[in-house]
């Protein structure tokens, strides 16, 4: 057992607890002196005077200690601004003026003991000089009655380094000036001169050392406040003399001598209220006195529009007073003095402000329209300030005075008197315009639906879909001009000019005005609704006379190919109608003969497509239309010569679309007028007028700036909304109740459903509506907004205004689908021949699709293809499939209402391929597969021996269970040798026979 060394108990996890814990800081004893810490101490001597440090430092030696603390001297020397305002060399020049009288007078001075002792550094001094009175220094009245210090003592290469021993030297140094502040201001100044080097800004910089010294923060002497008010007086008699020396050498054109009497007036002046030197220099401008302008000139002679020439050249003084005077005072006053901004605020108030007042006042009164165009273009004419605010600024080193933020606030604070009731204008304004447009097509629809006019439409077209991305692009070049917002002339603001240039065969197009309609067909949505606004005061948009009078011409082309140019009735150039690099997937551009030739629609050519065949001519209409000046005069782009040669020759086996019927020409004049490119341009344009308006005051900070972000959203919120609620839902709605009066019965044509045609183009007119506003939200919203909030109004409404074009086709369609159907299901009774499926056994047969079912699929395959490219591929989907369940459906009671023989069994299976075989173009493979159950249906009909038909009914798998055996009973009961083969189809199928088996009760 005395081998084993005795266990010693072990704490586990030692080293890694003691090493992870961290040690516990102990808190350093508190230092107190008395029952009092030292920071309370030396926070009482921070606000304590200066004669009261002898009566505190003879409490004890701690509290002696204290008083010499540099912490308390640090804030007593900085409290002087010595190094703020470099106001060293003040005390160097009185050192060395006391230097020069202790010299003259060191003869006569008795021998000195030099005593050492607490307080003695505050007793250096001549023994020449008056000691104090007993009220001046306190305490320190008969400290030092019989000593006197040498003067080096107090500026003794020890002492001089800390800030006691700074503060000490300055103390005594400028003690000796306090004598002299009870004299008038004038002897104190001549005093004062005669100590520091003889120029004003020593005197200044003297004046601002004793300021500083007789402040609150240093408190030298009991009587400082005393003190500090005959130096104050002093100062403003220097500040007084400094005003002199400066309009002297402002009239001399001295800008050394004027800087030098301005930073002298800057150093002595309190702070409170206005520097008088700068506010003087300010009011002295002439530009406050000149009244050689007159606001009303910014209007035209009749008084109802605005030419910005004047205060174009308002401006220009303004400008220039602003740099010549604004680049002096940065030169000549201080930094710090903001000399150049209270110039140019006033300039901006009293000059530029009142100008602006009286044009806004005047304009208020003429109109609504006037007063926005108006604020819009002040606004940007004043802003011209901000940019000679910061070139007068710039100094030679490249230095400015003035900041970008500070520039811009000039401004602003000079416009914002304005802003509250122009953003509140803005917004009434364009829900009036809205209104007055929707009004104005209301009426005009009205009296259209009893007009006819030749109109292009998406439906005419034989390829919509390239039409449309024509048209788009199109827009989109237009909407990506610039507007302008400044007028130089008659024209409205908003509105930019278009002027058309001709070159080489392209058009030079300026301005959103190529989207005014008066510019398509001679008048305006909302005209005569505009004429009962205008009378209020309201002025119709982007509209004057000439436009109005202005039809539409067409370029004459000769040769295939040949770019078409739409021209203005001036013959300006407004729209290039040029060659196309895009061709569609499925059918190419046909030439303009062939398009006439299949084209039953009387030449309803799209601009640009076709060749030389025709003129190109375009007639003007005097109302509008609601598809054909849209696509007409946007920039649809032809194909070249080439294109169309090559697309015929390669693409010659590719179906060309089915041209529509003549017939429904008459009547596809009614239901597309219920809704309007021309509206949603007018729309678009009105919004995008007044959004471009309120941009220009896009980087206003502050609550203002959160107002204009608002009202850019406001102003598109409300454009979809007027457009969804006032314009889209309600054409949809009107026309889909229209669809449900239809009745195919009434009319004698069978491959078209006028209604459905006419919906079909309301889609089409719908999706291009959308991808309008789809390009209008990434040009001009998207960066205004954060696209991915799904809380935003604008994101929100654009959403809802989607939603409310889907629903409303999605209602639509579903009434045109019945309304199809029901003309299929006409078409097929009425043209389906009593014994087209039981002819007689002597009649040779061909095989082939009855007409009836000829023209049931011909009418599907017109209306299926005109709905392709104006809605997306799943409404497309829904669509086709909704038509095949429900042609099922009609199939199966057509078939039930025959009478079947053999030989009409190969008829019906003949049809139901027929169907199969449209209905697999659609490419739907449900139906698809539907179809190909009902076309195997067809075998019952032309199987001779009942037993196997009898298989046949009872095999559930050959139908892929799409079929009862009770359903194909039905369907073989339809055979026209029934009776005879009725036992034993029931014997075989149910092993019964009805005579033997049944009885009768």
């Amino acid at each position: 057992m005395e081998k084993f060394a005795t266990l010693e108990p072990l704490r586990l996890y030692t080293a890694s607890s003691s090493s992870s814990t961290p040690k516990k800081q102990i808190p350093k004893p508190v230092q107190l002196v008395g029952r009092l810490p030292a920071d309370l101490h030396l926070l009482i001597l921070s606000y304590l005077p200066i004669p009261d440090f002898p009566a505190y430092s003879r409490c004890s030696r701690a509290a002696a200690a204290l008083s010499e603390s540099e912490k308390v001297w640090e804030a007593r020397w900085k409290a002087l601004d010595v190094e703020k305002h470099q106001l060293g060399s003040v005390l160097d020049d009185l050192e060395q003026h006391n230097r020069e009288q202790a010299g003259a007078s060191r003869s006569a001075v008795p021998p000195t003991i030099s005593v050492d002792d607490d307080f003695g550094d505050f007793a250096s001094g001549d023994v020449l000089s008056s000691a104090p009175s007993n009220d001046e220094m306190g305490d320190f009245v008969g400290a030092f009655d019989n000593v006197t210090i040498s003067p080096m003592t107090a500026t003794s290469k020890g002492k001089a380094t800390t800030f006691r021993g700074m503060f000490i030297r300055a103390h005594n140094l400028l003690k000796q000036f306090t004598k002299i502040l009870e004299s008038p201001p004038h002897v104190i100044l001549n005093d004062l001169a005669s100590a520091v080097t003889p120029s004003i800004r020593s005197e200044a910089l003297a004046l601002r050392l004793l300021s500083s010294y007789l402040s609150i923060h240093v408190q030298p002497l009991l009587k400082w406040r005393t003190l500090y008010s005959s130096l104050r007086s002093a100062m403003d008699r220097f500040d007084a003399n400094s005003l002199t020396t400066f309009d002297q050498a402002d009239s001399k054109a001295d800008e050394t001598g004027m800087r030098e009497a301005a930073e002298s007036s800057w150093l002595v002046w309190d702070g409170n209220g206005d520097w008088e030197m700068g506010k003087v220099w300010a009011e002295k401008r002439e530009i406050f006195y000149e009244q050689n302008w007159d606001p009303m000139d910014n209007f035209t002679k009749d008084g109802r529009g605005l030419d910005f020439d004047a205060m174009h050249n308002f401006m220009d003084i303004i400008l220039t007073a602003i740099k010549e005077h604004g680049s002096r005072a940065a030169r000549v006053f201080p930094k710090d003095s903001g000399v150049l901004l209270f110039f140019a605020d006033r300039v901006a108030t009293e000059v530029a402000g009142e100008y602006i007042t009286s044009l806004l006042t005047r304009a208020r009164e003429i109109s609504p329209t006037i007063f926005l165009q108006a604020s819009a273009a002040t606004f940007r004419e004043v802003w011209s300030m901000f940019d000679a605010i910061l070139d007068a600024s710039k100094l030679d080193g490249g230095e400015s005075v003035v900041t970008r933020t500070q520039a811009e606030d000039v401004v602003y604070r000079m416009f914002e008197v304005n802003m509250d009731e122009y953003l509140d204008e803005e917004v009434e304004n364009v829900k009036r315009a809205f209104e007055a447009i929707c009004k104005g097509w209301d009426r005009q629809s009205e009296a259209q639906s009893l007009a006819s006019a030749e109109r292009t439409r998406f439906l005419t077209s034989q390829n919509p879909a390239q039409v449309k991305r024509n048209v788009l692009a199109s827009f989109t070049d237009v909407l990506l001009l610039p507007v302008t917002i400044v007028p130089r002339t008659v024209n409205a603001v908003g509105g930019a000019l278009v002027t058309g240039v001709v070159t080489g065969g392209t058009a030079a197009v300026q301005g959103i005005a190529m989207l005014n309609p008066a510019r398509w067909t001679g008048t305006t949505g909302g005209q005569e609704e505009w004429k009962e606004y205008e009378s209020k005061g309201y002025q119709a948009y982007g509209l004057d006379d000439s436009d109005e009078k202005k039809s539409t011409k067409a370029k004459k082309t000769n040769g295939v190919g040949t770019a078409a140019a739409v021209l203005g009735g001036d013959g300006e150039m407004v729209f290039e109608i040029g060659e196309d690099e895009d061709e569609e997937e499925e059918g190419g551009f046909v030439g303009g003969d062939e398009l006439n030739e299949k084209n039953a629609w009387g030449n309803h050519d799209v601009a640009g497509y076709g060749n030389g065949g025709g003129n190109g001519t375009k007639t003007s209409s005097t109302t509008r239309s609601s598809v054909a000046s849209s696509i007409s005069q946007l920039d649809v782009k032809s194909p070249t010569a080439s294109s169309i040669t090559s697309a015929n020759s390669v693409n010659s086996t590719k179906s060309v679309p089915t041209p529509l019927p003549s017939s429904a020409a008459s009547t596809l004049d009614k239901m597309d007028l219920l809704l309007s490119l021309d509206i949603a341009l007018e729309l678009i344009h009105t919004s995008r007028e007044s959004l471009k308006r309120v941009e220009t005051f896009g980087s206003y900070p502050g609550h203002y700036g959160f107002r204009v972000r608002d009202t850019i959203e406001e102003l598109f919120v409300l454009m979809l909304r007027v457009l969804s609620e006032g314009h889209v839902v309600k054409g949809f709605k009107e026309a889909t109740e229209r669809m449900t009066l239809y009745k195919p019965a009434e009319h004698e044509e069978m491959t078209s459903v006028a209604p459905l045609l006419q919906f079909f183009e309301l889609v089409h007119i719908g999706d291009m509506i959308q991808s309008m506003v789809q390009v209008y939200f990434d040009k001009e919203m998207a960066h205004h907004i954060d696209k991915t909030d799904f809380l935003n109004s604008v994101v929100r409404e654009k959403k809802r205004f989607e939603n409310a074009l889907d629903d409303s086709v999605a209602a639509g369609l579903n009434a045109g689908t019945d309304l199809l159907m029901n003309q299929v299901d006409h078409i097929i009774q009425r043209l389906t021949k009593p014994r087209e499926y039981y002819p007689p056994e002597n009649v040779d047969m061909e095989l082939g699709p009855t007409e009836g079912c000829k023209e049931a699929i011909r009418c599907l395959e017109v209306h299926c293809k005109l709905l392709k490219g104006s809605t997306s591929k799943e409404v497309l989907e829904v669509f086709h499939q909704e038509v095949g369940i429900r042609l099922i459906a009609i199939l199966q009671k057509h078939i039930k209402r025959q009478i079947i023989s053999l030989k009409g069994g190969f008829q019906i299976i003949a049809d139901l391929n027929a169907y199969h075989a449209f209905i697999v173009s659609l490419r739907v493979p449900q139906i698809a597969t539907e179809f190909s159950h009902l076309k195997m249906l067809g075998h019952v009909y032309v199987v001779e021996d009942a037993k196997d038909l009898a298989q046949i009914v009872r095999d559930v798998t050959r139908y892929g269970g799409a079929y009862r055996p009770e359903d194909i009973y039905e369907f073989i009961q339809r055979r026209s040798d029934w009776k005879k083969i009725e036992k034993t189809v029931d014997k075989t199928m149910y092993n019964l026979s009805f005579k033997e088996d049944c009885i009768i009760c």
